[in-house]
C-alpha cells in the first residue's frame, strides 16, 4: 500500500475513534409539554418545587424489660418467688407474670400526655413539567405549628447519609456508676463494695470522602417553627425526603381526666368478686382536650440551578447557569398530628335511649366525675362484670358510688345506677358525666 494511502486510512480511523467517544445529546432533544396543546424545549422551562410534611408515631427504642431477661440464677430465684400460690395461682398466671414488664415503681404525680414523639417525613419535589438538566441546589423548609410547639429534635437524616464508603463514627456515652457498701460492723468478707453501672450509647455516622450535602435544623420562634436547611454538593439534586424525630408539646391548658382501673374481677379461686371487694385505682391524666390535633404550615424557599446553555453534554464546565431563588407556600394547613394520636380517647358507659350522660363516679368526699377507662377493652370488661355478677346494688364500686347526674330539682349528689339500667348500658368513646 502506498505510504500516502496508508496515512489517509490511519487518519480516518483515528477520527472515527474520537467521534465515537464524544458524549452528545444529553437533553437537547427533550421536549416538555405543560399541557396537551403546548410543547417547548425543556431547557426553556424553569422548574418549580413544593414541600410537604407528614408524621408517624416514633417507634419505641427497645423492648420493656421483663423477668425472662434475667441471668440463669436470678431467673431461677425470680421464678421461685412468682411461683408462690399467693403470686400465681395457676400455670397460666405464672407464665403471664414472667412475661409481664418490670415496673419502675409508682409515681405520685399525674400522667402527663401533653407531649407526643413523632417521626416527621418532609418531602421536597419538583413540580411537572420540569427540566431534567436543572436541579435544586438549596432548600429551606419551614414548618410552623398551630396550637403546639417543638420541644426538640433528633436523628436528622436524608438519603445521602449512607452513599459514601469512608465514614467516621462519633460515639457519645453517658454513664452512671454507683457504689453500694455494707453497713459498718459487717465482717470484711461481707462488707465488700459492689459497683453497678449503666450507660446509654449513641453512634453518629458522618461521611468524609465526599460532601454530598450540608444539613441542619433549628427550632425557632419559641418552639413554634422548625427550619430544615439543605445545601447540595456537586451534582446533587435535593429532591427527596428528610426524616427527623421530634417531640411536639401541646401549647395550651390541658384537660384533666381521672381515669379508673379495676385490678381484678375474680379471686384466686376464679370466683367473681363482689362490688365491695373490687380493687379500684384512679389516676389523673393531663392531655390535650378532646378532638385536638396539630396543624402545620409548610413553606419552602429553594434555589434552582437552571441551565441556559450547554446541556448538550454531560460536562458541567461548559454549562451557562442561572441561579434562581423562589418561595413556595402551602395554602392550607397540613394535619401534621391527627387528633386520634394527639388527644387520647377515654371510654365510658352510656345508658341507651336515656337523657343521662355517661355513668359517673362519686368518691367519698369528692365530686361526681365521669367513670372513665383508658381503653375500650377495660370499659367492656367492667360492663361484662356488671352483667355477669348481677349485684343487688350495681351503684357500689369498691368504696365509691356510680350513677348519673341527678335530675333537677333533686339535691342528691348522684342518681344511683339501678339493676334495670345495666342491660341498656353500652361502651362509647366518651366519659363526660
Amino acid at each position: 500500500m502506498p505510504r500516502a494511502l496508508f496515512a489517509s486510512a490511519s487518519a480516518a480511523l483515528l477520527l472515527g475513534a474520537c467521534a465515537s467517544d464524544k458524549v452528545i445529546g444529553r437533553y437537547q432533544s427533550a421536549i416538555c409539554s405543560p399541557d396537551p396543546s403546548t410543547q417547548s424545549p425543556c431547557h426553556d422551562i424553569v422548574p418549580t418545587a413544593s414541600a410537604f410534611a407528614m408524621s408517624i408515631p416514633t417507634p419505641s427504642s427497645g423492648a420493656t424489660a421483663s423477668g425472662v431477661g434475667f441471668p440463669e440464677r436470678a431467673l431461677a430465684a425470680y421464678v421461685n418467688v412468682l411461683g408462690r400460690p399467693d403470686m400465681s395461682a395457676t400455670p397460666a398466671a405464672l407464665r403471664a407474670n414472667l412475661a409481664g414488664a418490670l415496673g419502675g415503681g409508682s409515681s405520685s404525680g399525674p400522667d402527663d400526655r401533653t407531649v407526643v414523639h413523632r417521626t416527621l417525613v418532609v418531602t421536597v419535589r419538583k413540580d411537572p413539567p420540569f427540566n431534567p438538566a436543572d436541579r435544586l441546589e438549596a432548600t429551606d423548609v419551614t414548618i410552623r405549628l398551630a396550637g403546639a410547639k417543638f420541644v426538640g429534635w433528633d436523628t436528622l437524616a436524608t438519603a445521602y447519609t449512607t452513599i459514601n464508603a469512608g465514614t467516621v463514627q462519633f460515639t457519645a456515652v453517658r454513664g452512671l456508676t454507683e457504689s453500694l457498701s455494707a453497713p459498718s460492723g459487717v465482717p470484711a468478707a461481707v462488707g465488700a463494695t459492689l459497683g453497678a453501672s449503666q450507660s446509654d450509647t449513641r453512634a453518629e455516622t458522618l461521611a468524609v470522602t465526599q460532601q454530598a450535602e450540608t444539613l441542619s435544623a433549628d427550632v425557632e420562634d419559641g418552639g413554634r417553627v422548625l427550619d430544615i436547611h439543605r445545601q447540595g454538593g456537586l451534582g446533587v439534586d435535593l429532591t427527596g425526603n428528610t426524616v427527623v424525630k421530634v417531640d411536639i408539646a401541646y401549647d395550651g391548658n390541658p384537660s384533666r381526666t381521672v381515669v379508673s382501673a379495676i385490678g381484678a374481677y375474680h379471686d384466686k379461686a376464679g370466683a367473681i368478686l363482689a362490688p365491695g371487694h373490687l380493687a379500684l385505682t384512679q389516676s389523673l391524666v393531663l392531655a390535650p382536650p378532646p378532638k385536638a390535633d396539630v396543624k402545620a404550615k409548610v413553606d419552602l424557599t429553594y434555589t434552582v440551578r437552571h441551565i441556559l446553555a450547554g446541556d448538550g453534554t454531560y460536562e458541567e464546565k461548559d454549562d451557562r447557569v442561572q441561579e434562581i431563588t423562589r418561595t413556595s407556600a402551602v395554602a392550607n394547613d397540613t394535619p401534621l398530628v391527627p387528633a386520634r394520636d394527639f388527644s387520647p380517647t377515654f371510654f365510658g358507659l352510656h345508658a341507651e335511649g336515656s337523657a343521662h350522660g355517661a355513668v359517673g363516679i362519686l368518691r367519698p368526699g369528692g365530686a361526681l366525675t365521669g367513670l372513665c377507662f383508658g381503653t375500650y377493652d377495660e370499659a367492656g370488661e367492667f360492663l361484662a362484670w356488671l352483667r355477669i355478677a348481677k349485684p343487688k346494688d350495681p351503684s357500689v364500686l369498691a368504696e365509691a358510688r356510680i350513677g348519673f347526674n341527678p335530675v333537677p330539682p333533686s339535691g342528691a349528689p348522684i342518681e344511683p345506677l339501678r339493676a334495670a339500667d345495666v342491660a341498656g348500658l353500652q361502651v362509647r368513646p366518651s366519659c363526660i358525666a
